[in-house]
């Protein structure tokens, strides 16, 4: 009986024990599972969240794509990406040796080069172009800008990648290397040959520039230019000796004054001087010098008329296909080729997307002086080159030409042997 008191007694404590203890641990699960609930609706929320970031960036995407043409670099400048891919082809009844025009070294009538290039097609894409534009935040009062361009048109098989441009610009200033400040380029008239005709230039050197503008219709540049020294060396049986040991002594002087008529119309007026020196024999300079007059006139507002005068003496550089810039007579003194270039050219848009141009260009050189009678046997060089083309160019859509063309040439050496250049031009441009 005693002992099973005690069992009861034994039994009670446990109980109570248990009784004590279950609250507390009834409390304590409440609390993990208000926990872990508030966890769970945490994480729903989280990834609630993540879905609609996901949803936000894809709609973005879609509606807004990536704009490649207008990046800011890291250190903050503004970059405009811009190009073309461009093919090319001709079809050469005769003419020279080369893809494009190379009109004072076609062969000369009756010679063995005139029919080897005679009835061929020739095709490329060298003519493609790639580059960017850039502007950094202001650097003091004004923001730096730029350009780098690009091509695949160098060397002298037209074959080669090259820098076109690739210069700084700060406020009226500009350092590094485009248009020689002499060239005219819009005042050429449009062809469809990329390496255009007689009288242009394509003309790019390192200089540094100022523009100052004296009024909103006229504007004054001037720069001082690499003069490219004239390196030029022959071999056989020439009367005359060119200059292996030409050096400069000074940069190239050039002056532009530019008008711009309330419609458009322009005209501008150019000179340049530049020394011209050389070690080669007992050695020797002389005053190289250039001046030009061009403009285009809108004659409608779907016809436009440009033309540029060049008279040149002592120089190569910029004009295309011309002669050597100077000779050395027997008493080893430099003796300079002297001329004048004529291109004209009228453009008219019959539709928005249609236009064309008719062009005339002309070349004469001075045949009455020490240079001409020491290079008068040598079939290189030109007493007259003359060129005219028609073309069209079809503008489907803004991004993109097509071009078809034809071109006639002849060249006329000091002793007056003829060569012909007679061919048509096509092109398919995609600019971006």
């Amino acid at each position: 009986m005693k002992r099973s008191h005690i069992l009861i007694y034994k039994h009670a404590i446990g109980l109570g024990l248990i009784l004590i203890t279950l609250p507390s641990h009834a409390k304590t699960m409440e609390e993990q599972l208000a926990e872990l609930k508030q966890q769970v609706q945490a994480l729903e929320l989280k990834m609630e969240q993540q879905k609609q970031k996901e949803d936000d960036q894809k709609n973005l995407a879609q509606s807004s794509p990536i704009d490649l043409k207008h990046m800011i670099t890291k250190g903050g400048a503004e970059i405009e990406l811009y190009g073309n891919v461009r093919a090319d082809g001709t079809y050469q009844m005769k003419g020279p040796n080369t893809m494009y025009n190379y009109i004072s070294s076609v062969p000369l009538k009756g010679s063995e080069n005139e029919s080897h290039n005679s009835d061929k097609f020739l095709s490329t894409l060298n003519a493609t172009r790639f580059g960017f534009n850039f502007a950094t935040p202001n650097l003091g009062k004004y923001r730096l800008g730029g350009k780098v361009e690009m091509d695949f048109f160098g060397g002298a098989g037209r074959d080669t990648f090259r820098i076109r441009h690739a210069y700084l610009t700060y406020d009226k200033w500009l350092v590094g290397q485009t248009w020689s400040n002499f060239n005219a380029i819009e005042y050429f008239p449009e062809t469809v040959d990329a390496s255009l005709s007689v009288g242009g230039s394509l003309t790019r050197v390192a200089q540094i520039k100022y523009s100052y503008p004296i009024d909103k219709n006229m504007n004054l540049a001037v720069s001082l230019e690499d003069p490219k020294a004239e390196t030029v060396t022959t071999s056989g049986t020439q009367d005359f000796k060119t200059d292996p040991n030409a050096k400069l002594k000074m940069p190239s002087a050039v002056g532009r004054l530019n008008y711009k008529f309330e419609n458009g119309s322009m005209l501008s007026g150019r000179i340049f001087f530049t020394q011209k020196a050389t070690t080669f024999g007992n050695g020797d300079d002389f005053l190289s010098w250039g001046a030009a007059f061009g403009g285009k006139y809108q004659i409608t507002s779907d016809t436009l008329l440009r033309f540029d005068y060049n008279h040149i003496k002592g120089d190569t550089k910029n004009i295309l296909w011309s002669n050597y810039a100077y000779v050395f007579d027997t008493n080893e003194k430099m003796k300079p080729n002297e001329f004048d270039t004529l291109t004209i050219g009228l453009t008219h848009k019959f539709t928005p997307k249609i236009r064309s141009t008719l062009g005339f260009g002309y070349m004469l050189a001075n045949d009455d002086n020490s240079f001409a009678k020491l290079v008068r046997n040598d079939t290189t060089q030109n007493k007259e080159l003359k060129e005219g083309w028609i073309n069209i160019f079809y503008n489907p859509v803004k991004p993109v030409n097509f071009g078809l063309e034809y071109m006639y040439g002849e060249r006329k050496t000091f002793a007056d042997q003829k060569g012909i250049d007679n061919r048509v031009n096509v092109t398919a441009i995609y600019d971006f």
